[in-house]
């Protein structure tokens, strides 16, 4: 009887044991944005979790509205090395999450179950279900076979906005003005130098550039009052270039007055013809940095905007990198033709004004087009997730 009532206890004690390790608390503190599409599907799957665990405590912060609530959410992110200011973020005792679409529900639950000293799942059923939302975004595309919409729809807005971009008048007419001096130099390899040095750091300049203001971007953004007032200087840059197209008979670059432009090619035809070639690229470096803030100037709506996608996307460090590096590649590249054309031929050529004066009309259309969804419906220029 007394070894029954020995092991009796021992189970009971045991059973208690397990069960007080189940009971333990865990604490989620889940940072959102007010009128943020994803944060508010994340909430209503940590309804779920908090009516499933009842151990567990969701603190909830808005951090568009509150600088307070703001500044904990880069507490926590700067504690795990987190960049980019934007949300959901979702932090359960040493792990986190950083946006939030239905693939996360797995991570976020076990994040959870781990806090609880639980053991972890697997979501087998909604891995399949996964797959078939991906089943269901796929298009057939010729030549390409089946591409997946949603990854792809970031990378067709780098490339559409980085040709629309490299059309612009002021991002050709120095181009002209060094290939007309490069021209009349005899030795071959010293005219290939000079203008691949041009567009490289031409590349590298626009490059940094917009990587810096999307840096600005990320962090301003995070507000609604300032992503508003982006959004409606965007429509007012697009109806400005759609007036410009209507107005002008031809385009051109307008930032840059003639008398300018003669001394711009008085330095080109200066340094080109150095006998140094060091000075040469020098010169030409030099001309390249300053002739990408000229063009910043004539087209900032584009890069704004493409950043402000970036942004609102919580795209951040080297993905928004390579994103970047497809617009900057676009935006080269009716300056490459030219230029290789011109080396190969040594001719002259150029981007008929038609076409500057077009890249006008459909800048001004889609500056218009994405100022308007940032406005009142951003949640349609949320892509990734």
């Amino acid at each position: 009887m007394k070894k029954f009532i020995k092991y009796l206890f021992l189970f009971i004690l045991f059973f208690t044991s397990a069960t007080l390790v189940e009971a333990k608390d865990a604490t989620m503190y889940f940072f959102y944005g007010e009128g943020c599409p994803h944060c508010a599907k994340e909430k209503e799957f940590l309804n779920e979790m908090e009516v499933k665990y009842p151990n567990l405590e969701i603190k909830r912060y808005e951090v568009y509205n509150n600088s307070e609530n703001k500044d904990l959410m880069n507490t926590y992110k700067q504690k795990f090395n987190v960049t980019g200011m934007g949300v959901p973020f979702t932090v359960v005792g040493d792990s986190y999450v950083y946006g939030y679409s239905e693939i996360y529900n797995e991570k976020i639950e076990n994040m959870i179950r781990e806090a609880l000293g639980l053991e972890k799942i697997s979501y087998e059923e909604n891995n399949n279900d996964n797959k078939d939302n991906d089943s269901e975004n796929e298009e057939v595309v010729p030549i390409l076979g089946k591409i997946n919409v949603k990854n792809t729809s970031l990378v067709l807005i780098s490339i559409v906005l980085g040709l629309v971009d490299g059309f612009n008048p002021c991002a050709m007419w120095v181009l002209i003005l060094l290939i007309s001096s490069l021209i009349g130099i005899s030795d071959k390899k010293r005219r290939w130098i000079i203008g691949i040095t041009f567009l490289l750091t031409s590349a590298l300049m626009y490059l940094l550039i917009m990587m810096s203001w999307l840096n600005i971007v990320v962090n301003i953004t995070s507000t609604v009052v300032i992503r508003s007032i982006i959004a409606i200087l965007a429509v007012v840059a697009g109806l400005i270039n759609l007036k410009g197209y209507l107005n002008q008979k031809e385009a051109g670059c307008t930032v840059v007055k003639n008398e300018n432009r003669k001394k711009t090619f008085d330095k080109i035809k200066k340094f080109t013809t150095e006998k140094s070639l060091i000075i040469s690229l020098i010169g030409v470096i030099t001309l390249a940095i300053s002739v990408n803030l000229v063009e910043l100037a004539c087209s900032l709506g584009l890069p704004v905007l493409f950043s402000s996608i970036l942004a609102v996307n919580n795209v951040t460090g080297f993905t928004a990198f390579l994103y970047t590096l497809v617009y900057i590649l676009f935006f080269l590249l009716d300056d490459l033709i030219v230029f290789l054309i011109a080396m190969f031929t040594l001719k002259v050529i150029g981007i008929s004004n038609k076409y500057s004066k077009y890249s006008k009309l459909i800048g001004g259309i889609l500056m218009l087009i994405i100022g308007l969804l940032l406005l009142v419906k951003p949640e349609w220029v949320m892509l990734n997730f």
